[in-house]
């Protein structure tokens, strides 16, 4: 059949089946497009969903706070001309008077530290208060009755006696007062393996207390491990144990050049080590005189309050300077956010105290500056030794000093080679090639503005004290 005679119904009806054929392929490969479309956008949404609910999760982690409040004090040393206000007759001599007018302010805190300089004895017989000393176990108790839950021991006197006799003084405290950690001090190399941990309102913080040297020697031939001395490896060590099992820690640091408020460059350099190291407070002891405090931080994020030195906080110190020290007071603020845990220092004051104690030592006190008065610096018994510090002794004086060596600038130091030196019981410092340092080579460059003299020039010069800084923020220097 020739293709111009097909009927014209026939032609139409092909077209149809044509246009039906296109329509039925075009709609199974929509359906397919449309499937496989389905199939990559469902995932996404569903991913996409979830990562919508995680980021909502993690807007509305709870975040729990918690804070301790912490009072430090400095050296607690008892010299032969205040011994005998706690000896009233009979075998138990009683000190607790002498902390009377701060006890108040130490109970307050949630944990109080104090630096004890020498070692205890329960024999009254071995007692001694000049160049080599040993405290009466009740200065202990005393301690303890005004609020102190730590006592720091490792210092420069606290094997004067030898490893046997410092061996009796962490027994006889042990066994009389075992609630009470005595730090840095060691019967066994076991022992001194444990670090002390307190956990305070859900905070558990490591507390470390460590001693320039000693100027006995007496124990590191023999039992080195008896007492804490700085050692860069060994602080170290012992500071990366103490982060893997706590939130924080206090690093106590007996060191200085004595009668200098500006610290030294051997300072300097541990502060900066023990900051790299991750130590969130170091509270310094030693020079016997204030020193100032500061923030210090670092490229990595650390942040550290030091206080360098606290001072005196009972003396029978003779010079007027020796007599002014602080209480440091500090908040620890701890974070949780997840598993995720923050540290930090939210406040912080320095109280200043007085060391007052009359010449027939019917008076026998530490008071907050903001407590004493004229009347009784006048009847000061360190006038009976020192007649010229009659000029100094008034409170706008002790005011001036506090002001001057809160304001004294403190110079970086370069390097961390004096972290290296051992120090000699003649005061001088041996490198690792064998050099010799002496006190003054580490000093500061303004070294001269914190010497006794200049102290006592800034006590006596008359002038009228400025308005009370009182302890806050401000009287630290940051970096």
């Amino acid at each position: 059949m020739k293709r111009n005679n097909i009927p014209l119904e026939i032609i139409e009806e092909h077209r149809a089946k044509i246009s039906l054929a296109l329509s039925i392929v075009t709609l199974a490969l929509l359906c397919l497009i449309i499937t496989q479309v389905d199939k990559a956008l469902v995932p996404r949404k569903d991913s996409d969903a979830s990562v919508s609910d995680n980021a909502a999760q993690e807007e509305v982690l709870p975040t729990t706070t918690t804070s301790v409040r912490i009072l430090a004090a400095g050296n607690n040393i008892f010299d032969d001309n205040i011994l005998t206000v706690g000896q009233t007759g009979g075998d138990v001599w009683d000190y607790d008077s002498v902390y009377s007018l701060i006890k108040d302010e130490i109970s307050q805190a949630d944990l109080s530290i104090v630096t004890q300089e020498s070692a205890f004895t329960a024999d009254h017989s071995q007692v001694s208060g000049e160049s080599v000393y040993f405290t009466p176990l009740e200065v202990g108790s005393a301690l303890i009755n005004a609020g102190f839950d730590i006592i720091a021991g490792a210092t420069d006197h606290a094997d004067d006696y030898g490893s046997v006799l410092l061996a009796d003084s962490l027994n006889a405290w042990r066994s009389t007062y075992p609630d009470t950690p005595l730090l840095g001090l060691y019967l066994s190399q076991e022992e001194a393996a444990n670090i002390q941990v307190v956990e305070k309102n859900g905070i558990r913080i490591a507390l470390l207390s460590y001693a320039f040297g000693s100027y006995s020697d007496s124990i590191k031939n023999d039992a080195p491990f008896m007492v804490d001395y700085l050692e860069r490896e060994k602080v170290a060590n012992v500071i990366a144990q103490a982060k893997s099992i706590s939130d924080c820690i206090i690093f106590l640091a007996h060191w200085g050049n004595l009668d200098n408020a500006v610290p030294t460059a051997y300072q300097d350099q541990w502060a900066r080590f023990l900051l790299q190291q991750g130590v969130k407070v170091t509270i310094g002891s030693h020079p016997h005189v204030l020193q100032p405090c500061q923030l210090l931080s670092d490229g990595a994020g650390n942040e550290m309050l030091v206080y360098y030195s606290l001072g005196n906080l009972v003396s029978g110190a003779q010079t007027a300077p020796e007599l002014l020290g602080g209480l440091a007071g500090f908040t620890l603020e701890k974070s949780v956010t997840g598993d995720q845990i923050t540290v930090r220092v939210t406040s912080n004051t320095l109280t200043p105290v007085i060391m007052h104690y009359s010449a027939n030592l019917n008076i026998c006190n530490v008071y907050p500056l903001s407590a004493y008065s004229d009347n009784l610096a006048r009847g000061h018994g360190i006038l009976a030794a020192d007649a010229y510090a009659e000029s100094a002794m008034s409170v706008a004086s002790f005011q001036n000093l506090f002001n001057y060596i809160m304001g004294l600038s403190l110079t970086p130091s370069n390097g961390s080679a004096l972290l290296d030196y051992t120090f000699n019981p003649d005061t001088t410092l041996t490198g690792p090639d064998g050099s010799i340092l002496y006190p003054g080579e580490i000093a500061a460059p303004n070294a001269s503005e914190g010497t006794l003299d200049a102290l006592i020039q800034v006590m006596s010069s008359g002038s009228d004290a400025a308005s009370d800084p009182a302890a806050g923020t401000d009287l630290l220097q940051t970096e």
